[in-house]
Formats: structure tokens, C-alpha cells, sequence
């Protein structure tokens, strides 16, 4: 990737930043950076969470900015980086499978700088990179399970793009049901269906009401970003129900039952931590398990208890039930149920 290039990229990014500084002041001295891909740090998502650790961490006592690239290519991506570190970045959060290749790049070129890279699982971090990874499959499995639980027996799977988090998502759900269906001695159709992007588009919520309208779903999983708000507008419309993902999206819609939770905070600030105290150890892909929980509100469910939750959670937590996960799925385009056993399921996989 040509330095020159990349350069002249970086002065015509779009950069949107807030922090402990003055923002009228000169952008010189922000040590930690958040860059975002095709998301922003108000999606309801990932980003908002990778973000919000950081504001909580960095408090008035850390200068901090985010960045938005204009272009969202290698070149832009790697071209924000280096913006990122002209105005003083010493260490740079990057939310995303897309930065895989400028951040490939980037670890090499700036060596004094520490990465921390989110759901990028084909990179392999050098010494100044600490790669973050999630059991998506955890929190997936429960809101899955919950949902059949609670009496539900048409589930909508909506992702964005089909990579390995989405579809670990995905397999969990999928699983998740189909154990609560075999408990509870019913079938389960689920329609499953990759949209190829994190943005939200009306063909998305065009697709939601034929489900709902059409083929009777009654809750839709949302599993990508921006395109939850195409799926909970269709829910409210069809006055049906729906199911947020990465964070706590209950204020978002009424018709969320529940969300599928994602460690992404926990580990940005395990990350800023190391940092901070001088013991930031690169080189290393981390595993969060055991984070993947799912958001319980007695006044949404009926059927299905707190006891039951926390049966479950406690289960999956002491690795009593073998998930699947993505790496179980051959081809991540694909219909999961190509590859996982799910008896009591019936997948309406649309491409």
C-alpha cells in the first residue's frame, strides 16, 4: 500500500471526533483513537460499545477521539490509522473484520503503537497488537433457547454480513432453539437470511414485513449493526417482536424481548487497562468466553423464567453444552444447516 497514497487519502477523510479535549482546539495530543468501518459510535452496536469503554475509561483525565473514513476500502481504512497517529493516537481501538488487511499493515509500519483489534480473526497481531475474538455462539444460543421457551415457534434470523461473528450469531440461535424445541416437544421453522451489509437499507425492512406478514414469524433476530433499525420498524409496525444484538437495545424498540450481549466492552477496557499500567502483551488472539449473556427482563417474558436464564447462562458458563460455532460452518454464505445437526429445526435458509 503506497505511504503517498494513503496520505493524500487522509486529507480528504471525513473525521468526526469527540473526547476530553477542546474540539476547537487543535487535534494534536489524542492518545486513544476509536476508528469505526462501515458503523459509527452511535450504531446501537459494537462500535457504540467499543466507544462508550472508552469514554468510561478515559474519563477527562485521557485525551480521546473517534474517527469515521469517508472511504471504508484498504486504502481509507489504513490512510485513518495514520491520520490517527499524526494527531498523537498511542494506542488505536479498530471495531471490525474490514481492517484486517490495513491493520495487517499498519502493526508493521507504526510499531510504536499499540492495536487493539476487534472481531478480526484472519489477522495475525504482532507484538504491538492484541487481537479480540467472542464466543458470539454463548449469547446466540440464549436468546435462541429463550425464545422458544417462551412459546415461540416461528423465529426470523436477520444478519449483516456473513462473517465469522454473524454466523456464530447464527449457529448459536439456531441451536439454541432447537434444544428448547426438542424440550419442549414442538417444531421450530426458522427463515435465515444474510443481508451483506451493516447499513440500514428499506429493502431490509421489506424483507422483515414479508415475514412477518407472509410467513407468520413472530420474532426476528437482528444480528447487524444498523440494519436493526429496519427490523424493529417492521416489528412495530406488524405489531411483532424482535431481538437486539452486541448491546442492550430495549430502549431502542418496544418490541425488543431481549438482546444478545457481546464482551466488546469488557475487553476495550481489559485492553486500555494493560496499556495504562505497562502491561500490554501483543502478539496474542484472546478468546472472550464466558461473556456472552443475554439481557433478562421479568416484565417481557411470561413463560420462561429468571430461573431458567439462569440455569441456562450457568450452563453455558461451565462449558456443560457443546455449541457450535463458525467453524463448524464450511462456507459462511451458506445455510447453517448444511453442517450442524438441528432435528428439531427447520431452516428456510433465502439468499
Amino acid at each position: 500500500m503506497k505511504k503517498l497514497f494513503a496520505s493524500l487519502v487522509a486529507l480528504s477523510l471525513l473525521l468526526v471526533g469527540c473526547g476530553s479535549s477542546d474540539d476547537s482546539s487543535s487535534d494534536d495530543g489524542y492518545e486513544v483513537a476509536l476508528i469505526t468501518d462501515s458503523g459509527s459510535v452511535t450504531d446501537k452496536s459494537f462500535n457504540q460499545s467499543a466507544y462508550e469503554a472508552i469514554e468510561a475509561y478515559c474519563g477527562d483525565s485521557i485525551s480521546y477521539k473517534y474517527y469515521a473514513p469517508q472511504d471504508t476500502d484498504d486504502d481509507g481504512l489504513y490512510a485513518t490509522i495514520e491520520q490517527a497517529i499524526d494527531n498523537g493516537a498511542k494506542i488505536i481501538v479498530t471495531p471490525g473484520f474490514n481492517f484486517t488487511n490495513a491493520l495487517t499493515e499498519a502493526q508493521a509500519d507504526f510499531p510504536d503503537v499499540s492495536f487493539v483489534a476487534i472481531d478480526q480473526t484472519d489477522l495475525e497481531p504482532t507484538e504491538n497488537t492484541i487481537s479480540y475474538i467472542f464466543a458470539e455462539n454463548e449469547s446466540g444460543y440464549l436468546v435462541g433457547y429463550a425464545a422458544v421457551m417462551e412459546g415461540y415457534t416461528k423465529l426470523g434470523f436477520m444478519g449483516g454480513m456473513a462473517g465469522d461473528s454473524v454466523v456464530n450469531y447464527g449457529v448459536g440461535f439456531l441451536q439454541g432453539a432447537n434444544d428448547a424445541a426438542e424440550e419442549l416437544g414442538v417444531e421450530v421453522t426458522v427463515n435465515y437470511y444474510y443481508t451483506g451489509t451493516y447499513s440500514a437499507d428499506p429493502s431490509i425492512k421489506t424483507a422483515c414485513d414479508n415475514w412477518y406478514v407472509n410467513d407468520g414469524v413472530e420474532i426476528i433476530f437482528s444480528c447487524g449493526g444498523a440494519i436493526c433499525a429496519n427490523v424493529f420498524a417492521s416489528a412495530e409496525e406488524n405489531e411483532a417482536l424482535s431481538i437486539g444484538v452486541d448491546v442492550d437495545q430495549g430502549d431502542e424498540s418496544t418490541t425488543v424481548l431481549t438482546s444478545a450481549l457481546k464482551g466488546v466492552s469488557a475487553a476495550v477496557t481489559e485492553a486500555l487497562e494493560d496499556f495504562y499500567n505497562d502491561s500490554f502483551t501483543g502478539g496474542q488472539v484472546v478468546t472472550m468466553t464466558g461473556t456472552g449473556d443475554m439481557v433478562y427482563s421479568a416484565d417481557k417474558f411470561t413463560n420462561f423464567t429468571q430461573e431458567d436464564y439462569e440455569t441456562i447462562l450457568s450452563k453455558i458458563q461451565n462449558s456443560e453444552i457443546d455449541l457450535y460455532t463458525c467453524g463448524d460452518v464450511t462456507e459462511n454464505n451458506s445455510d447453517p444447516s448444511t453442517y450442524i445437526d438441528l432435528p428439531n429445526v427447520t431452516v428456510n435458509y433465502q439468499s
